[in-house]
């Protein structure tokens, strides 16, 4: 019993921190600092955006809030002064050691899809970056344009037309939904890291918090400024991530 409590106690953890203190997944390409959002629920977006279910509005908001605050007084100082001490080398050797580690979900997802030729390239990327680029510290298969193809279960989930149902907040993660959660649990369960990890709790929150201020370094000031002109910050993520989500059923 007490091993079965730990275990959803790490899994509760690895899923939280993924995402922690809304901070969205980013790809660098080698040494080349060049961030390009793979997963950014704060990308663009367009206030014409169909309205999205949203019954739990008001336990969203003080979610948000949260989140929110967070985010602004924790995260981006904390992300800032590790930007001022640690080399932009290092940082993108960061980013693509654990991109890298994400490619056997990739892979498996795009196998679950039917996208076989997808999961072929997946494969030979992962095995490229993994030996060429030293344990994926590099990236050499973005050089060889070998494309990074982001599947993940919510999208596998989508491709079988399970919706999204309605949209939820996330303590410490931020937007998401049922079909993004159940995303979560099966990119967790598929991610080598979570079983190097998976012998003490405190280990996996520390190493995902880590990721997400590495990921942060890159892309300080972005979330303030996308939310500077908005009349609600909470709808204007909300739509964001509404948008997002389309782009990625397409």
């Amino acid at each position: 019993m007490l091993m079965k409590i730990l275990k959803i106690s790490i899994l509760c953890s690895f899923l939280l921190f993924n995402g922690v203190m809304l901070s969205p997944n980013y790809c660098l390409a080698g040494s080349v600092v060049e961030v390009v959002a793979l997963d950014d629920e704060f990308a663009e977006y367009d206030e014409s955006t169909a309205e999205l279910s949203d019954p739990f509005e008001s336990v969203n908001r003080a979610v948000f809030t949260f989140n929110h605050n967070l985010h602004l007084w924790l995260m981006e100082p904390t992300a800032k002064a590790y930007r001022q001490v640690t080399p932009s080398i290092f940082r993108t050797g960061v980013v693509n050691f654990f991109s890298n580690l994400v490619e056997p979900t990739r892979m498996l997802n795009s196998l679950l899809q039917g996208r076989f030729v997808e999961a072929r390239d997946t494969f030979l990327r992962f095995l490229l970056n993994s030996t060429v680029g030293v344990c994926g510290l590099m990236d050499p298969a973005t050089y060889d344009d070998m494309k990074l193809n982001e599947r993940r279960f919510a999208t596998t989930l989508a491709h079988y037309g399970i919706g999204g149902g309605p949209y939820l907040v996330l303590p410490l993660y931020g937007p998401s939904n049922p079909r993004g959660i159940g995303g979560l649990v099966g990119d967790a369960l598929t991610s080598p890291l979570f079983y190097l990890l998976n012998a003490d709790p405190v280990v996996v929150v520390a190493v995902e918090a880590s990721k997400a201020i590495n990921k942060t370094s890159f892309k300080l000031g972005e979330y303030k400024k996308m939310l500077s002109g908005a009349l609600d910050p909470y709808i204007a993520v909300r739509n964001a991530f509404t948008q997002h989500q389309q782009q990625l059923i397409k």
